[in-house]
């Protein structure tokens, strides 16, 4: 869907109920250019699609999608490799 697609959609009702009496679920962003963005929201029963507020749909990264430190204890050991293995490829990755 392009920006001019997403101009043609209707705006999100109040209390985001559509015409069909079921509720408007969050679908996508829609990037409308030079950095802009806006929400599209779906609803539930028909499927008809509605336009959000640009600048509205900013989602917050939820808890897994946030970045965490890695532990200090150094990096994590490769069960996949044994120690030979692991000893060669430090050998080959090291350059000459």
């Amino acid at each position: 869907m392009g920006p001019s697609e997403f101009q043609g959609l209707p705006p999100v009702p109040p209390q985001r109920l559509c015409s069909c009496g079921q509720r408007t679920r969050w679908s996508h962003l829609q990037y409308l250019g030079k950095g802009r963005s806006a929400p599209v929201y779906v609803c539930a029963g028909c499927g008809l699609a509605y336009r959000g507020r640009e600048g509205e749909g900013a989602r917050q990264p939820t808890a897994s999608q946030r970045q965490r430190p890695l532990p200090q204890e150094g990096p994590p050991e490769n069960p996949v490799f044994d120690e030979q293995v692991a000893a060669k490829l430090r050998q080959l990755l090291s350059g000459p």
